[in-house]
């Protein structure tokens, strides 16, 4: 039976050590093969702690320098998990996250900026982002608070053009074929919803489907209403254009593609220009179909 620590391998011959190979004395090396493999890096072997097999089989030279040695690649090691927890679709759940909440903001700061405006200057068609233009472009006195507030919706707007840019950027970059399926913006939700590529990926495309419509599952588990048809993807351009009773089908189709375009991204990284053809070919074929059976009735 072999034991792998940290610093060496250990192989028992009935609860007794019958040989011992330890590593070379470099953290750098011991941190790499951390990082492959679980290694023991506290606890005992044939009733002896590691600190002290370490010093009896001159590892280390003394138990200071032991615990020197595994500080230091404990220290390096939460670094580099940190570092390898900073995935670039963490970064595109990060900023879908911020655009979710300068939306939120946004559209509560609007309206009460709308709200304000109305009691000081009348009517007015003017909304959101129009509106604070108008606001910080006519200056008026004592109107210092409300150019203020529409001063900092504006830079909210700005703000979130900036990150969006950004979002459409990486999205490109670390799922082509997701973006060019669903669009940055579709494509970027769902991996978010999802909780990384990765688990995006492994989803069935039942799960795709209604990925993003909680809680009408739920009901429906429950009993109180009908399976949901689509979830998020019905922002998708395909399914939100289609006649009510095509749209369960249409979204069948369009989460099959996506999830196959998941899985390219994910697992292959090639480019596969040929299935947002396909897809659109599937959907005519089912608005193709779905005219002949009312033609024939």
């Amino acid at each position: 039976m072999q034991i792998r620590t940290w610093f060496g391998i250990f192989t028992l011959d009935k609860d007794i050590i019958a040989n011992v190979e330890l590593f070379q004395k470099d953290i750098d090396a011991i941190l790499d093969r951390v990082l492959c493999e679980p290694l023991l890096l506290r606890g005992k072997i044939a009733g002896s702690d590691l600190r002290e097999l370490a010093v009896k089989y001159n590892f280390a030279i003394s138990y200071e320098e032991y615990d020197t040695m595994l500080h230091d690649l404990n220290i390096r090691l939460a670094k580099k998990q940190v570092e390898n927890a900073v995935t670039p679709d963490r970064q595109i759940i990060a900023a879908v996250e911020a655009i979710d909440d300068i939306d939120e903001t946004s559209n509560i700061l609007a309206e009460r900026l709308r709200e304000w405006y109305l009691l000081n200057s009348g009517e007015t068609n003017l909304k959101g982002k129009d509106l604070a233009v108008h606001i910080t472009g006519t200056k008026k006195p004592d109107a210092y608070p409300i150019e203020s507030l529409a001063s900092s919706i504006l830079g909210l707007y700005e703000s979130r053009t900036c990150i969006e840019e950004d979002l459409k950027k990486r999205m490109q970059e670390t799922a082509p074929n997701l973006t060019n399926m669903a669009g940055y913006l579709l494509g970027a939700r769902l991996i978010s919803i999802a909780g990384s590529l990765e688990k995006l990926a492994s989803m069935p495309s039942s799960t795709v489907q209604v990925i993003g419509a909680s809680n009408a599952l739920f009901k429906h588990l429950k009993g109180k209403a009908p399976s949901p048809k689509h979830g998020i993807i019905f922002r998708h351009q395909l399914v939100n254009s289609a006649p009510r009773k095509l749209r369960g089908k249409i979204a069948r189709a369009v989460a099959s593609k996506i999830s196959l375009a998941a899985r390219c991204d994910c697992y292959s990284g090639e480019i596969k220009g040929n299935l947002l053809n396909e897809l659109e070919k599937k959907v005519t074929y089912i608005r193709k179909h779905a005219k002949q059976q009312i033609s024939f009735l």
